[in-house]
């Protein structure tokens, strides 16, 4: 039987294939770690080394580890992206493999879970993410809040933007302190968005629960109908951008 290949993630990318014998040489020099995700063929989604198989996270001899992990015969994940399920995958699938916090989580977030379970730090039994950057917080910060459904955020940012681009026109501010502005604006939002996200997941969670009144079942589907991502309100958030960039100009002209 020809030895299963793997893929790793390496920071936001894939790298692969390696065999087991490749695996654990990354293990030894530290490039794959017990939270690092893999993906083999097979196998529905992208799972942290940890989960798969104890024993191949030690130094020691391993013997036939990651062959006897468990995986669900599906439609095979995509290689080239470490971070997004399979759309052959129910979106409350990962949640029902998890167990826990973690599952309701999961649920929550939705196909994208792996890398905020990572930003986290929720396999170290916290749930924090201080010291962490959001690139799409820093580049479409009230888009990617719309698209998370945080739309009490999405609003407080929204006229916090409408407020100093106002601001700005009233004190006939220079261009070069406008985009001073907008840049340091730009990176609060990219050092905060995971606090905030997280933040907007539990409140979810815990009103969630008082809906579910201990019914498990019914408390994973109401978070995976409360929570997820929005396409229709990203949209909606772009059309918004635009017009304020419109009347901007419109009140410097």
């Amino acid at each position: 039987m020809q030895e299963a290949q793997w893929w790793y993630a390496n920071s936001r990318q894939s790298e692969g294939p390696v065999d087991l014998a490749g695996l654990r040489r990354l293990q030894q020099q530290g490039t794959v770690t017990a939270r690092t995700l893999l993906w083999r063929e097979g196998m529905p989604s992208w799972r942290p080394l940890a989960e798969l198989d104890p024993s191949v996270v030690a130094a020691g001899p391993v013997a036939a580890p990651l062959e006897h992990a468990v995986v669900a015969p599906a439609a095979a994940a995509d290689p080239s992206d470490p971070y997004r399920a399979p759309a052959t995958v129910d979106v409350a699938a990962p949640a029902l493999a998890l167990a826990g916090d973690m599952a309701l989580y999961a649920a929550v977030v939705g196909g994208n879970f792996p890398i905020y379970r990572q930003r986290w730090r929720l396999d170290q039994g916290v749930a924090e993410s201080a010291g962490t950057w959001h690139w799409p917080a820093f580049l479409i910060g009230l888009i990617w809040m719309m698209y998370r459904r945080m739309y009490r955020l999405a609003a407080i940012w929204a006229g916090t933007l409408v407020f100093f681009s106002i601001a700005e026109v009233l004190l006939d501010v220079p261009e070069g302190v406008s985009m001073l502005i907008t840049f340091v604006l730009n990176i609060t939002a990219a050092v905060y968005a995971n606090r905030w996200y997280l933040s907007h997941c539990q409140r979810e969670i815990a009103q969630a629960r008082v809906v579910a009144d201990d019914d498990e079942a019914r408390l994973h589907s109401e978070l995976v109908a409360r929570g997820g991502t929005s396409v229709p309100a990203a949209v909606g958030a772009i059309f918004f951008v635009l017009a304020m960039m419109f009347v901007a100009q419109a009140m410097v002209g």
